[in-house]
């Protein structure tokens, strides 16, 4: 079973997390509380966050209960992750009307009749301001400045707003209302993810594993998969789209995909990767 939890995760924090939480819910006789946060920055899903929801999948088919966490309200921040400038925050109808589709989005790869989905707005909106004071307080600025981008910013004098740094414990906080077990993400939130982790430890809880999926190319075979790179398969595109989509990767992704976001068996795609590399033509295998 931990094997399985286990292929193709880049990161695990701390490393022996997984392993200690799956213990701890077997002598309690429980299952794991896995989370997934998503910004409903953009009104579409695409295969890159399908890495990360086929994870949880597993982790669904062995029982747990996946929380998936629609940032209503820190979309309205603006997450800047990856970015060297601010992102621009939504306004809440823009944030609504991107919400709308995600359930269905992500009822391609999960049961969702077996998934808890919550709205932040559900305990960020009624914050009062000592609250949040009291919250800012567990972390520092030192921390918050430890995350890449913060600090390549700071270190080429680029503007940093302090909303910015207030996102990653925000979306932490998620983490201490639904009391996670394990929280996943692409290795671009493993600072956000390890906020969630401090936030609990704070309130005297045990901090939460972080699970973190390798970032999957984008059609273009150099930027990671982004609707504002314009390289992505959409989880609702047409599927003759799709295929047209595949068939234009650049060979050199063919076994990135192979292993990140198809569902043969290890044994298939082995033999396909032997394959490809004995000579066997691209084009075929990216059909199949």
């Amino acid at each position: 079973m931990n094997h399985i939890l286990k292929e193709n995760v880049e990161i695990i924090f701390l490393e022996n997390g997984l392993d200690e939480k799956l213990k701890q819910a077997e002598l309690q006789n429980r299952k794991l509380v896995v989370k997934l946060g998503f910004d409903p920055t953009a009104p579409d899903l695409h295969l890159g966050h399908a890495v990360v929801l086929k994870k949880l999948r597993q982790f669904q088919e062995l029982g747990h209960l996946i929380v998936i966490i629609i940032g209503d309200f820190t979309a309205r921040i603006g997450d800047p992750t990856g970015k060297n400038k601010s992102r621009p925050p939504l306004n809440e109808d823009q944030v609504k009307e991107n919400a709308k589709t995600y359930v269905a989005q992500l009822s391609k790869i999960l049961d969702i009749s077996k998934c808890s989905i919550r709205y932040n707005s559900e305990w960020l909106e009624g914050m009062n301001l000592s609250n949040a004071i009291q919250l800012l307080s567990q972390v520092t600025v030192a921390q918050m400045m430890h995350r890449n981008d913060f600090n390549t910013r700071f270190e080429k004098g680029i503007p940093i707003s302090l909303h910015e740094l207030v996102y990653p414990i925000l979306q932490g906080y998620d983490s201490v209302e639904i009391m996670a077990d394990v929280e996943m993400g692409g290795t671009d939130q493993l600072f956000n993810c390890s906020v969630g982790r401090q936030l609990q430890e704070g309130k005297g809880k045990k901090g939460q594993a972080v699970i973190c999926m390798p970032l999957l190319k984008g059609i273009d075979g150099s930027d990671k998969m982004s609707k504002s790179q314009n390289n992505i398969i959409g989880l609702t595109d047409h599927p003759n789209e799709m295929f047209g989509k595949i068939m234009s990767i650049p060979d050199s992704l063919i076994v990135e995909y192979l292993k990140l976001v198809t569902d043969f068996a290890d044994d298939e795609k082995m033999d396909n990767i032997r394959q490809l590399y004995e000579g066997l033509n691209p084009m075929a295998l990216k059909k199949e």
